[in-house]
């Protein structure tokens, strides 16, 4: 495994980390939390497309892993929300079952 891949793995980790932590997992069906968190990946995402037009490769570097952190914890957050279980299993319940009897 090279290095970028194991640095990307990290960063997520990290972030679903965050995500988990009691202070933030309590307030993960806030509007305001998730909202910001998508602002806060879209200005990191042209932030690091901007660093790496101007040739500051260490830096776009950088804020592409605080946009893993960030996106980790932004879906720890939106799974974590209390509709979005209850969806998933009801729409599992009622999918066919597509297993060929032999």
């Amino acid at each position: 495994m090279r290095l970028p891949a194991v640095a990307i793995a990290a960063a997520f980790s990290c972030g679903i980390a965050l995500g988990l932590h009691p202070a933030v997992a309590r307030n993960a069906a806030s509007l305001l939390l998730l909202s910001s968190s998508f602002v806060t990946i879209a200005v990191l995402v042209l932030t690091g497309f901007l660093l790496i037009t101007i040739g500051r490769l260490l830096l776009a570097a950088s804020a592409s892993l605080l946009t893993w952190v960030v996106a980790a914890l932004e879906i720890t957050c939106f799974v974590a929300c209390p509709g979005v279980a209850n969806a998933a299993a009801s729409a599992l319940a009622k999918a066919p079952d597509h297993q060929q009897d032999h």
